[in-house]
């Protein structure tokens, strides 16, 4: 699903953007604004604590560690034809100083 709102522009990128509105305020608010979520949804934030998909999720993926999920997400989009390309793309990625593992937000 495609939706607009105005801190998106063309000006730095393709205009395009993911929203995830567990994680963002701008993207919470054009989510519930869209009426992609609700306000109380539980899909609004699918991952615990411990960094894995609770059941909201779905499709196998409940209770994997978000990361170990790239490549069946991958699939899983590909498999419904929503997938316009996939490719890796080497950046820069934080991490926990303590743990050394991938921050996920």
């Amino acid at each position: 699903r495609i939706v607009l709102d105005d801190y998106v522009g063309a000006d730095a990128g393709t205009g395009f953007v993911h929203m995830a509105p567990g994680f963002g305020e701008d993207d919470y608010r054009v989510c519930v604004a869209q009426k992609v979520v609700g306000k109380e949804d539980p899909r609004t934030c699918p991952v615990d604590k411990e960094g894995r998909f609770t059941e909201v999720i779905g499709e196998g993926l409940a209770g994997r560690r978000v990361k170990e999920c790239d490549k069946d997400i991958i699939k899983l989009v590909k498999e419904a034809g929503r997938l316009v390309q996939s490719k890796t793309v080497m950046h820069s990625y934080p991490f926990c100083w303590r743990s050394e593992t991938p921050l996920i937000y």
